[in-house]
């Protein structure tokens, strides 16, 4: 079972099942939604999690929804309308984050022009991660069949 938690603890989850995706995502509304780039993200179906406290939600984007701890403002989830039953958690809540594995890249491109200026970051051809082919966005994710 896979756990994590906001900075202050008041907001806490647990997932009874295994994420379906786990990916990086670089894209701008990510990256300053999280203060971090890339942000990695743990796919659920929305049932599987349970929460601790309500968290504070916000709409950053058209039909993207995100939850944060009300107190210390931790980001913690990411909803989108086009996939109603789905949950994505912030993999930087995790308890135990050295499982974390992302499969995919997420705007990939946006990476490599932030970082080719400073030389930071692994090349296209480097990391563990793969990138979505005609991935522009969070709306370009699709769950595996």
């Amino acid at each position: 079972m896979l756990s994590g938690r906001c900075r202050c603890g008041r907001v806490a989850w647990e997932a009874s099942a295994s994420p379906f995706r786990s990916v990086l995502c670089h894209c701008a509304d990510c990256r300053r939604s999280a203060g971090a780039s890339p942000v990695g993200y743990l796919g659920f179906p929305k049932p599987v999690v349970r929460w601790t406290a309500r968290r504070a939600f916000r709409a950053t984007s058209p039909g993207v929804t995100r939850g944060a701890c009300p107190d210390c403002g931790t980001f913690l989830s990411y909803m989108c309308t086009i996939w109603p039953g789905e949950l994505y958690l912030n993999a930087g809540t995790l308890d135990d984050p050295s499982g974390f594995v992302p499969e995919a890249h997420l705007n990939r491109a946006a990476r490599d022009v932030e970082g080719a200026a400073r030389g930071d970051g692994p090349s296209r051809r480097e990391g563990r991660g793969r990138q979505i082919s005609g991935a522009t966005g969070p709306s370009s994710w699709r769950r595996p069949a």
